[in-house]
């Protein structure tokens, strides 16, 4: 079964319903572990001015919409990943 998530999130909040519905999807064993690390590091890579507050910080709505239980899983997923400020440029 292929998981089907939302690939162009248009809005910080639909952004931050996708990460629950991932996140729910992952707790419930309908998907993967490295599957749910693949759609986060996907935001993360293309999405990480909606997903991110500056570069250290996640977005106070993303933080409020998916909660602190699943920020920390974020955390896990994203150890090590240094977010890219201009993607496509060397």
């Amino acid at each position: 079964m292929e998981y089907l998530f939302l690939k162009h999130p248009k809005t910080v909040n639909a952004l931050a319903e996708e990460i629950i519905r991932v996140t729910n999807d992952y707790n419930a064993r309908q998907i993967g572990f490295e599957e749910l690390k693949t759609i986060v590091h996907w935001y993360a890579s293309n999405y990480g001015n909606k997903l991110f507050n500056g570069m250290d910080d996640y977005n106070p709505t993303v933080k409020k919409t998916i909660g602190q239980r699943r920020i920390k899983l974020i955390d896990k997923l994203l150890e090590g990943y240094q977010i890219t400020r201009f993607k496509g440029v060397i």
